[in-house]
């Protein structure tokens, strides 16, 4: 029988004005309406800035998201990447050119289009060889990516790097995914408690149900419409401003179940 806990060992939000930790602890304490910068755009260490250009701006928020965690995981850790939209700005590139009388488009753009485009990127550039499994699950992508996650690290016995991303899609694909900020969260998990280890988390299944959130800056996040921001009732629980059980949803009708117990 599977014991159903995870343990965590790190962990990181990113947005607009947030990308540290001390960064998030400011935000989750205020009671101020958190103001988002416009002209934010994720910038990884790990990307030479004069190679940025050639990645999309869903690609380099990834690979941000999994610079900042990676730190906590070994060369044996498999990787899942989640994201509701995937590669909007790409594929808007891609349908602008098959509008043009003689439809030109760079082989390389159709690599890039594809959903599992920056978990590839991330792993050529670091030359990961262990898996790596992308996830759209739409309003659903952070629950079914974190269970994927959870059961892996449980069945193959190794850590899981998580990294859960959306950016804001070009017109006209905006008009049916309204997301406005971009947005990505970061877990590193392993299947056994460490020196390094936040908490413990224990993970089953149960019906649908909503877990409200507290601070002000989860409540102006979540009217952005960016799916990424459902990890933030698990967010507050971390940062132990909220003690109630998780609750993400789950395509199918059921939901993931979260019990935190931070060290």
């Amino acid at each position: 029988m599977i014991d159903k806990t995870v343990y965590l060992d790190a962990l990181t939000l990113v947005a607009p004005g947030i990308e540290t930790e001390d960064q998030l602890h400011v935000a989750l304490q205020s009671t101020e309406i958190p103001d988002f910068p416009l002209d934010w755009k994720p910038a990884p260490d790990s990307i030479a800035s004069r190679v940025r250009r050639r990645y999309s701006p869903q690609t380099l928020l990834a690979i941000l998201v999994a610079d900042k965690i990676a730190p906590a995981l070994t060369d044996r850790a498999a990787w899942v990447f989640g994201s509701a939209f995937g590669e909007g700005e790409t594929l808007k590139i891609i349908l602008d050119a098959l509008c043009t009388p003689n439809m030109a488009i760079r082989p390389t753009r159709f690599q890039n289009s594809v959903h599992n485009a920056a978990s590839g990127q991330w792993t050529i550039a670091q030359s990961i060889r262990t898996a790596a499994t992308s996830i759209c699950g739409g309003d659903c992508t952070v629950g079914s990516s974190l269970l994927k996650a959870f059961l892996q690290v449980q069945l193959e016995d190794r850590p899981v790097g998580v990294v859960l991303f959306d950016v804001p899609l070009p017109y006209p694909l905006n008009a049916s995914h309204k997301a406005t900020v971009p947005a990505g969260a970061g877990f590193a998990l392993s299947p056994r408690k460490g020196p390094k280890t936040i908490a413990a988390i224990e993970y089953s299944l149960c019906d649908t149900a909503n877990t409200k959130v507290c601070s002000s800056f989860a409540q102006t996040a979540l009217t952005t419409d960016n799916p990424v921001f459902a990890v933030l009732p698990l967010i507050e629980c971390l940062y132990g401003l909220n003690e109630t059980d998780v609750v993400l949803d789950l395509n199918g009708g059921q939901a993931l179940k979260l019990k935190v117990r931070r060290n």
